[in-house]
Parts: structure tokens; sequence; C-alpha cells
């Protein structure tokens, strides 16, 4: 009813009808809301960069815009973003919708101080060639992959990043207060994986 709410010291697991929600514990939550993310793992302004349809007034227009005009940024209205992030599931390149999919979701940790193991950089501004993903090996866990790769160009099956996406509790990403799978998250980076025929 968004009326009331508890802090909790330790993290806990609940049942709501047939959903499980996780709730991480302070610890649990400072290791992705760091400085380096902006504390912050929610919206940005980069995916607030386009024009959107407003259905009660039928008009057409950028929803940061939007959004300055009518003061819900308050006194300091942000800067336009250079390099707009795609939407996942729209029409742009199925590279730029697979690199805003892993930015929106991942780089919040993977990123440099980002607080993730490795060194991988998943920021949808960073090259390809210097996220550290393609052709190079895991850091960690090959998740028993044959020839484990971060992202094998063109072989979705070698690449622990997808395997990550889809593994069970304990080895999948996002590590916390998660029990599902992103199909469609999974089935987009896929995509682009196999789409890849080498690295730049």
């Amino acid at each position: 009813a968004q009326t009331d709410a508890d802090l909790l010291a330790a993290g806990e697991v609940r049942r709501w009808g047939a959903q499980e929600w996780v709730y991480p514990s302070r610890a649990d939550c400072n290791r992705c809301h760091t400085e380096a993310a902006g504390f912050s793992l929610g919206l940005e302004l980069a995916q607030l960069e386009h024009a959107i349809r407003y259905g009660a007034t039928g008009r057409t227009a950028n929803q940061r815009e939007t959004l300055a005009a009518i003061g819900l940024f308050g006194a300091a209205t942000p800067s336009p973003v250079i390099a707009p992030l795609a939407d996942p599931f729209g029409t742009e390149t199925l590279e730029r919708r697979a690199r805003s999919y892993l930015h929106a979701n991942c780089a919040g940790c993977h990123q440099p101080n980002g607080g993730a193991r490795g060194d991988l950089d998943l920021r949808f501004t960073t090259p390809l060639a210097r996220t550290g993903t393609c052709n190079a090996p895991p850091a960690t866990d090959t998740l028993d992959l044959t020839n484990a790769k971060i992202v094998s160009p063109g072989k979705p099956g070698e690449s622990v990043l997808l395997a990550r996406m889809r593994a069970s509790e304990g080895k999948r990403m996002p590590p916390l207060a998660s029990r599902r799978t992103d199909d469609e998250g999974a089935a987009l980076v896929e995509a682009w994986i196999a789409s890849l025929t080498g690295c730049p």
C-alpha cells in the first residue's frame, strides 16, 4: 500500500502468493550500491533521453525535457545526454539494444571500482574492445563451458556472460535478490553474441 516500510538489519526471504521475494541485508545492498555506481541503481538520464507519446495529451516530446519542464528535477535541470540508451526491446540495432541492456542491468557493478570481481566494464559508453569481455577468459568460473570465454563471438554456448544470466542461484548474475531468470534479456544477449563475427 506504500504506507509502511521496515528497514531490515539482516536479509530475509518472504513468500507472497506464489512468488518468493528476497530482501537483501544492508551489507548485501552495499555490494552494488557503490560510489562508482552513483549509489543508485535506478533509472538514469540516458534512459530518459527519448521522445515518447503522452497518452493524456497525445503529444510526443523528449521525456527528460518534459520532466524538467514540469519541475521534477528541482532547480538543477540536467543537461542533455550525449549517448542515450536504447530500448532493449525496441527497434534500434541489436548491438545498441544488448549493450543498453547490459548497461542498465550489469554495469552498476561491472565498471571500474564497481565492486564486482574481475575487470569487466559493461557501461554502454565503453567500446566493446575495452569492456574486457570479447574472447577474454573468465576470471573465476567457467561454469563447465567448453572453450569458455566471457563473450565468445558467434558462440553463445561458450559465453560465460550469457551462462551467468541463466545459471541457477549462487552462480547467476545478478547474484542478489533474484530467484528468476530474465528470459527476454537473456534471449537478447544471446542473439547479440550470436551476431558477433569477431572482436574489435
